[in-house]
């Protein structure tokens, strides 16, 4: 009895492997109805048998190519599924996948559809591939914004891209975010480099290219190189000529520095980003007032320029600082205490001089969050409880965690 036991436990298995036939229809149904793990044991037969997969000449049947289809959308599944009990059915569902897909591309590379929604309209493959690839895509996007594993990030968004290889978009944040966030600096730039061969436009790429360059790899000849074909195309772009001055201003080049903003400014005077760079380059060679008068013209040109309102805002910040940063360094003598009235007295008139700016800058972005903290560091400082009230009131509304 025993022994017929044994034999019957040994048999089951292929007793039970025997009942599943090939058919694409069922694997289809049971995919759609959830029984990923079904769909992947019906599907592992059809594509598994000879006499389904080929025909009588030897040749793939008429259905392979939609077997081997319909494989790829299982295994994508399993890949994409949060069901633990699925994840396991299969170590490397994605390449399982793709290999799927390539099979039935190159025995039928001119099917738009091999099968048909719940409605019985036909699925085209490349809305069902583009729907796999957006679920990767909010997974990347998730996680990244979870402050996820940069690697799996990374992992995400080139599955996004295997379904989406003309998303520029998409091309852009891989390349230009996860991959350097995962340390990949060379294929971060191959990829943004790819972003110009399907037909991106954005500006925004040549300084994705050169910041790599410059923050990952410390090549700032390369940098300029991909600068300045960024400005050849884009001139009228900001953002490149920033980062052009701060190689040079990195590099203590400040005569070349000083030459480009002088020359820029002659040629376009009305133009509110040359005084920008103009104030830019003052503040860094620590020119504050003529910083702060480049700044101002900004304003005058573009009253809503906040980039300049804040450089602006800075300036006056720094000057009350340096008093505050005196009284930090004194004790608690009599003779300290005396000296610490007299400079708070010069950091009271100083934050005076300040508020308004700081203030120009809340008015122009009510939301900005480092301005919100600026403004309440300040009214702090000045036992402002109203104002400090105010602007706690709108931290928290915008979700920051203020006692």
């Amino acid at each position: 009895m025993k022994k017929n036991l044994v034999i019957l436990l040994a048999v089951l298995p292929i007793l039970v492997f025997a009942q599943v036939k090939p058919s694409i229809p069922k694997a289809e149904k049971a995919l759609r109805e959830g029984k990923i793990d079904e769909a992947k044991t019906i599907i592992d037969a059809t594509t598994g048998s000879q006499e389904f997969m080929v025909d009588k000449k030897g040749q793939p049947s008429k259905n392979a190519a939609k077997a081997w289809f319909l494989r790829g959308l299982i295994y994508s599944a399993i890949d994409s599924t949060k069901k633990e009990q699925f994840k396991s059915l299969e170590a490397d569902p994605f390449a399982v996948a793709k290999d799927a897909f390539e099979k039935s591309k190159a025995l039928d590379p001119t099917s738009v559809y091999f099968l048909t929604d719940p409605n019985g309209l036909p699925l085209l493959n490349e809305n069902a591939k583009s729907t796999l690839g957006y679920v990767y895509y909010n997974k990347a996007i998730t996680a990244f914004n979870e402050k996820g594993d940069p690697k799996k990030v990374l992992d995400y968004a080139e599955k996004t891209l295997y379904y989406l290889p003309n998303d520029t978009s998409f091309l852009f944040y891989t390349g230009g975010v996860f991959a350097p966030a995962a340390g990949e600096v060379d294929k971060g730039i191959s990829l943004l480099e790819e972003y110009f061969k399907k037909g991106g436009k954005l500006p925004e790429v040549y300084a994705a290219i050169s910041n790599v360059y410059i923050e990952q790899k410390k090549d700032n000849a390369t940098a300029l190189k991909w600068i300045k074909e960024g400005q050849a195309k884009y001139p009228a772009y900001r953002d490149l000529r920033l980062l052009e001055l701060n190689i040079y201003l990195t590099e203590k080049k400040y005569d070349v520095a000083k030459a480009m903003v002088e020359k820029e400014l002659a040629a376009d005077p009305s133009n509110r980003d040359n005084y920008f760079l103009y104030g830019q380059l003052n503040r860094e060679l620590g020119e504050s007032d003529k910083a702060k008068t480049a700044f101002k013209k900004c304003l005058e040109i573009d009253p809503k320029y906040f980039d300049a309102a804040t450089e602006l805002a800075n300036l006056y910040w720094q000057d009350a600082k340096k008093f505050k940063d005196e009284m930090g360094k004194l004790g608690n003598s009599k003779a300290d205490l005396e000296k610490m009235k007299a400079i708070d007295a010069k950091y009271v008139e100083a934050l005076k001089v300040y508020i308004p700016y700081i203030e120009a800058c809340e008015k122009l972005s009510p939301d900005d969050v480092t301005v919100l903290y600026s403004l309440l560091n300040v009214y702090g400082d000045l036992d402002d409880q109203p104002k400090i009230a105010r602007v706690k009131k709108r931290l928290k509304a915008l979700g920051e965690d203020v006692n």
